[in-house]
Order: C-alpha cells, then structure tokens, then sequence
C-alpha cells in the first residue's frame, strides 16, 4: 500500500521516547511489510491542513496518524476514514480508540501490527454535525480539560494540570441542567456528569475499552450525584471497575438523542477535545461509517 504516516510532534509519547529515533523505527515496520511509506511530522497547528490535504489525494491508499484520540478525531474531521482509510498509532496518554481495536500500546510494535492490518468499518457518532469516535461529555469533564489546557499552556505537565483542573473542578463542583430526548420520551436531569458514548463500554477498571464497535447504539450515562462525597464514591467505584454502581449512574441505549440546555450554547468535550455548540444538541450513531486499518483477526485456537 502507499501510506501517509502523519506524526503529531506534540504528542504524549515523545515526552519519554525520542521523537527522531521513534519515528524512524516506525516507519521501517512499514517498509520492511512492503508498504511505501510518506512521513511528515508536523506540530499541532499544522495537523488539520496537512491530514485535509492528505484526504483527496488519489495517490495515497491509506493514512495513519500518529497521536492521542485528540489527533484521531482530527483526522476523521478532516474527512479521513471516509475517503480513504485510517490507521492510527498510539502515541498520546489514553489511546482509547487504539485500546478499543486491540492495538498494542508501544508505537514500535503497534507499527509492526499495523503493517499486516485489513481494513475495518466501525460506528461513527456525531452531534449537530460533528464527528466523535469514542464518547462525548457535558458538565464537570469539559471544564476540568479545558482548564487543564490552559495550565499546560501555562507550562505544567499533562498530568499534574489534569490534577489540579479536577481538583478546582471538585470544589466548584458544577452541575448541568438539561432535557433529554428520546422519540417521545423527554426527561430533565441534573446533574455533575453526563456522557454518551458511542457503543457500550465493558465493566472493567479504568481506562475503559467498548464491547463492540458496529452495533449501531449510543449509550447515555447520567451520573445521579447530588454531592461530592456520591461523587467521589462512584469515581472509586469506576477505578475498580465497578461503574454501574447501584443508583449512582443511570444508563439507557438510544439511537438518536436530543440534548437542550438551558442556555443557548453548550460547552462539551468531543472525544477529550472541548467545543461550544449551539443547543439543542442532537447526538447520532452512523453505522459503519468510519473505514479503519484493524490489527488482523486473532487465529483460532486449536481444538484439544
């Protein structure tokens, strides 16, 4: 195959391993399968125009990105795994989506896996428009990633920004007010947390990976805390990989939800990238939207 392979300078990886030497071990998984490989490393600003170019070019099979799910949902908003499929590596904290498809989390080797993938099509939600991949969040989340950026910007590293974003996020403790849509079923909630994510997710300790990928459902969850010390309770709860916690958090499967505030623009975070849009937000699941390079079916087991 030709493939473009678009490195995110930016991303997490490159705080521990090399940036030169990593990207060099990578791309040699590639052409040592086979594969013609064009490598560009470009710094966050400069990420969606090159990934938008790479998009309607004829001469480019497939293109893999490099990154966080941040630079993932970048490349799908840049038209990528619909024009062409999209591979990734897991180069930034979480890699959820890397976690989701099974890939192995050293970028090396998720390389090395990646040169024999088949292509895959998996769920793509959006909402007024938007693409996400994994999940979308209203209420505390946006706020503590917003502010956690800003004191990265500031200087601090990711996690000790993320700690005192979350701690200030706990104080203040905010809550959101909204009316839920489901056919002609409406309910309004209050409440610190809600989320809807694309497909369901397994219980399991956190980071969370989904059951499946291409059924075709979002998933609500409504965290029911009216104080910090129910909140706390269900982080924890979370941390073990016991989130379904009693009447901590009410979940419920829907193909299609409206979402309004009580302001006129919402803040929420697409994939842990914050946006405002305008209310109501109306969230849909696209089956098999998303074109994806998928590490190769796991052989059978012999039989005994």
């Amino acid at each position: 195959m030709r493939l473009a392979l678009v490195i995110n300078r930016a991303a997490g990886t490159f705080r521990r391993l090399p940036l030169e030497q990593t990207v060099e071990a990578i791309a040699d998984q590639f052409q040592a399968a086979g594969h013609a490989v064009e490598v560009e490393v470009c710094g966050r600003r400069d990420l969606a125009a090159r990934l938008s170019a790479l998009a309607t070019r004829s001469d480019i099979d497939a293109v893999i990105a490099g990154g966080g799910d941040g630079t993932i949902l970048t490349a799908v908003l840049a038209g990528i795994g619909r024009t062409k499929p999209l591979g990734l590596l897991p180069l930034g904290t979480l890699n959820l989506l890397a976690r989701d498809i099974g890939l192995p989390l050293d970028p090396v080797e998720a390389a090395r896996v990646l040169a024999g993938a088949h292509e895959a099509e998996i769920d793509l939600g959006e909402v007024n428009g938007l693409p996400f991949a994994i999940w979308a969040s209203l209420g505390m989340h946006p706020r503590v990633v917003r502010r956690r950026d800003r004191l990265q910007r500031e200087g601090l590293t990711k996690w000790p920004a993320f700690a005192l974003a979350a701690l200030r996020a706990f104080r203040r403790y905010p809550m959101v007010t909204v009316t839920l849509a489901i056919g002609d079923n409406t309910t309004t909630v209050s409440t610190p947390l809600l989320v809807i994510s694309n497909n369901a997710w397994r219980e399991e300790p956190l980071p969370l990976k989904r059951q499946t990928l291409d059924q075709g459902e979002l998933v609500v969850h409504i965290a029911k805390c009216n104080s910090r010390l129910s909140l706390l309770w269900l982080a924890f709860n979370a941390l073990i990989g016991r989130w379904r916690v009693g009447s901590l958090l009410e979940t419920f499967s829907a193909h299609e939800v409206r979402v309004t505030g009580r302001k006129r623009r919402v803040m929420l975070s697409l994939d842990g990238e914050v946006t405002v849009l305008a209310s109501p937000l109306v969230f849909r699941v696209n089956p098999k939207a998303l074109r994806m390079l998928v590490p190769p079916p796991a052989p059978p087991k012999a039989v005994p």
